[in-house]
Formats: C-alpha cells, structure tokens, sequence
C-alpha cells in the first residue's frame, strides 16, 4: 500500500503485476504505453482495475487506437474472382506487423499443406500430371476414333447377308463387344 497526498493507493510493482497476469514486464510496459492500462500517479499499478482496462481495452491483437479507428472502406470495389486457385489471394496491407506476418505465414501454411496432399495423391495414384493426362486423352480418341470408323465397314457386309433379326443382333452385339476389348486392351497396354 502506498500513501500519495493522504490518499490511500493499493499499488503493486509493474514486475510483481507482470507476474500475477503471467506476461512479461515489456508486455505491462507496452500496454502502459499504449494507453491500455493506467499506472497510479507514482508509477505503480492497482491490479484490479488494471485488469479491467487491460481486458476492455485489449482487441485481438489490436492497440486501443487501432481497435477504435473506424474501419477504411474502400470507394470501389470489384466482385471477387469466380474460380480461382484454391489460394487465399494477397492479404491486404496493414500497419500492424504482428497481422501481416500471421496472415502471410497463414497464406504458407495453406499453400505446403495443398502441395503435400497434392504430392500424396500424385504418388497413391489418384492424380496424374496434366501434359500426362493430355497425353492419354489424344491416345484414348485416336482409339476410339479408329475404331467407330472402321465399324460400319466391317459390319455391314455381316448385317447385309443376315436373314433374321436375331441374326443381326448378334453380329452387333458381337462387334460391339469386341470393339470394347479392344479399348480395354490399348488402355491397359497404355498404363492407365
């Protein structure tokens, strides 16, 4: 307890309050200079009322001042991109380097973790390079290309000379499955 001019100040160390609030003194030095706490005309601190302001005053990571600026808005703005690459887009400038440093390691963290899961799937054989993929698709047409090309030729002396409809049915359901061995064979052959 300290006496100031007959006034009664029940005031602590800003050590011994750093230590009751478990921060470090730099931390109540901080907070003091940023207004967020009042120390007593002699310099120490009521640790009541201290942890009131501190808690009133304290925003996130925000300073009073900043917490209390009216946010900035900007005169124009445009829609977001539709799409996109799955990646948070560049955060925006602040003056607080504390929010830029955990909105760009964010942005980091997110980006190696896409990456990681992208490199699992590639090696478990869920995902293929894109040049790799354009590769089989323009194998995979020319197959199939060929092969319903040279179909109504190879099939239609066989439907020509059938007497019946069942006979006919036959000969495309024959060719038709042998078509999709066919297919199967180059796709297995091809690696896919």
């Amino acid at each position: 307890m300290v006496r100031t001019g007959g006034v009664k100040l029940m005031g602590v160390s800003i050590r011994a309050y750093a230590r009751s609030r478990s921060c470090t003194e730099g931390a109540v030095r901080k907070a003091i200079a940023a207004k967020r706490i009042t120390p007593n005309p002699d310099g120490t601190i009521d640790p009541e009322r201290a942890n009131q302001e501190w808690d009133r005053n304290t925003f996130a990571g925000k300073t009073l001042h900043q917490a209390t600026r009216p946010p900035v808005v900007p005169l124009s703005t445009s829609p977001p991109p539709r799409g996109g690459s799955g990646i948070p887009s560049q955060p925006e400038v602040s003056s607080d380097p504390v929010s830029a440093y955990l909105r760009a390691r964010a942005v980091s963290e997110t980006f190696k973790a896409k990456t990681a899961q992208l490199e699992y799937e590639e090696r478990a054989g869920k995902l293929i390079q894109a040049t790799k993929a354009g590769e089989y698709a323009a194998h995979w047409s020319a197959i199939v290309g060929d092969a319903l090309s040279a179909y109504p030729d190879r099939v239609a002396p066989l439907v020509a000379a059938a007497k019946t409809e069942a006979e006919i049915h036959r000969i495309l359901a024959g060719e038709t499955n042998a078509l999709r061995r066919k297919m199967a064979k180059a796709i297995s052959d091809a690696g896919y």
